[in-house]
């Protein structure tokens, strides 16, 4: 068998970014800041008796997962997006369990975990973010036939995640009593939400390393394996939380050490499948390895904007909640539940979006931007059939699907007015998601960010403290203004990227950040 370095010209030999030469592994021919990088995976291949060895099976420049996509976009792209859409499923089933078990130890604890959400909601934010822009700049990598930065992104994106996680958790633990504290929670709810957040924060490395190696999967095109990652996750919670939070009488503190203890043994799957079995697409090779400002700035162009985006969203959702709380505890349980309803009625659509990243990145690196408008038109029918369809549904049947999560009669009746007023806007969301999704697809995270900023910071919250607080509206205005921020956001979004698309013939953006890497 040929040497991985006698292979093809944009395999593990050659590529346009390696500026680096290549270290054998003795410790004293490599440099120091070269040696620290990649000193976490190298940990790992020694620990296992994985060291790269020099006789490997030869790839081809097409990952099989894009095959299809290549062959018949609109095909490929569903494909794609269908194990997506049962991921996130099961994402969004791991969040309900735990709240129906924390649910059953009292108020307090509801609570308690209720306040730790924020900050929950910021790690996750900081993971996922820059896992998008792991999946973009791979994705466009292999379009590109660039094999090699594919895989050196892979490995900058996993040296990435650990650092990420090494430091949220000391700032994290240092910081928690006084973050708490400024929230001025009661007591017993404070101490709650303390318990359960040192357990999430100790256990947050397997949360990023998950996270982050599942967008480097979906980055090689390879959306089953986060599919099954996830529901093996979810089925995991199911089964832990009863016991360590009942069992074991752990309390608030058993549900997160379900929730780690699930993401860990997880993680020694995605191990096994990245460094064990080695049947990705991708090669983690440290032999290979050369740190590049370039790949990681290509990495956190686009993933710092996305962080900022999901940070924004959750930040008007405080807000939000704060201007509704003088209409008492069925406004905010309305509230609550309408958002809880739409995060069921939105995965197609979520997981359509992240399917079109890593779609719209592998046409841009390949320059079929032909292909991306395809795509693009093709998912923008889809989506939108899909949510005329919900707001025939919703208009006609709000009571009843209130139901479905409570039976408070004042809840019912303020969220009818939730999912009315609301509903005739779901068809434009798709312009807002797909056009995020498609610039993040291209390597312009920027825009992402503005079209999220305008939805929730810009919109939102400004009208809806204009309307009730100057023009003294009812809740209803809280409403208007989440529809009109939906609205403004996805009429930015489209004319924004369809202009962007129209302008769509330079070359290969990751040639020009190839190129500042050589001169570096």
């Amino acid at each position: 068998m040929p040497s991985r370095s006698a292979q093809n010209g944009q395999s593990r030999g050659a590529s346009s970014m390696d500026v680096m030469p290549s270290f054998p592994f003795k410790i004293f021919r490599v440099k120091w800041p070269v040696r620290i990088a990649r000193s976490p995976i190298r940990l790992l291949n020694v620990v296992l008796k994985l060291a790269p060895c020099e006789i490997m099976e030869q790839r081809t420049t097409r990952s099989s997962h894009f095959v299809t996509l290549q062959d018949h976009p609109e095909r490929g792209l569903l494909g794609l997006a269908l194990p997506m859409i049962v991921a996130f499923t099961f994402q969004t089933g791991f969040n309900i369990v735990d709240t129906i078990f924390v649910g059953r130890l009292g108020p307090s604890s509801l609570a308690g975990v209720s306040l730790a959400f924020p900050f929950q909601v910021f790690i996750i934010a900081l993971a996922s973010g820059f896992g998008i822009g792991a999946q973009s700049l791979i994705a466009r990598s292999i379009g590109g036939r660039h094999l090699r930065d594919a895989d050196n992104a892979a490995e900058h994106a996993l040296i990435l995640a650990f650092i990420g996680a090494v430091a949220t958790t000391i700032v994290g633990l240092l910081a928690l009593p006084s973050l708490l504290g400024f929230l001025d929670a009661p007591p017993a709810v404070y101490d709650e939400a303390y318990a359960y957040l040192f357990v999430i924060l100790l256990g947050s490395v397997f949360m990023y390393l998950t996270v982050i190696a599942n967008a480097v999967l979906r980055g090689e095109g390879d959306t089953k394996h986060p599919m099954i990652i996830m529901g093996i996750a979810a089925v995991l919670n199911v089964i832990f939380d009863p016991i360590f939070i009942f069992v074991l009488d752990w309390g608030v503190a058993g549900a997160a050490v379900a929730t780690v203890l699930s993401r860990a043994l997880v993680f020694i799957f995605i191990f096994y499948l990245l460094f064990v079995k080695k049947s990705t697409f991708l090669r983690f090779d440290m032999k290979h390895f050369s740190f590049s400002t370039s790949i990681l700035r290509g990495i956190v162009d686009v993933g710092f904007p996305a962080s900022l985006g999901t940070l924004s969203f959750s930040l008007s959702l405080f807000f939000l909640n704060s201007i509704l709380a003088p209409f008492g505890r069925d406004a905010l349980a309305a509230f609550g539940v309408g958002f809880r309803v739409e995060s069921l009625v939105f995965l197609p659509m979520i997981g359509l979006s992240s399917a079109f990243v890593s779609a719209v990145g592998f046409f841009k690196g390949a320059q079929l931007y032909d292909n991306i408008r395809r795509i693009n038109v093709y998912a923008m029918k889809m989506l939108v059939g899909l949510m005329l369809v919900c707001l025939v549904v919703f208009y006609a049947f709000p009571g009843q699907i209130m139901n479905i999560f409570t039976n408070e009669e004042g809840v019912i009746s303020i969220g009818v007015g939730y999912l009315r007023v609301l509903a005739p806007f779901y068809p434009i969301l798709p312009l807002s998601f797909l056009s995020a999704a498609g610039f993040q697809g291209i390597g312009r995270g920027y825009p992402s960010f503005v079209l999220a900023f305008i939805r929730s910071g810009v919109v939102s919250v400004p009208m809806a403290l204009l309307l009730i607080y100057v023009f003294d509206f009812p809740v209803v205005g809280v409403w208007l203004s989440i529809a009109t921020g939906d609205f403004i956001s996805a009429i930015v979004g489209y004319v924004w990227f369809r202009r962007a698309l129209s302008r769509l013939s330079e070359p290969f953006v990751h040639d020009d950040v190839a190129e500042k890497a050589t001169s570096d």
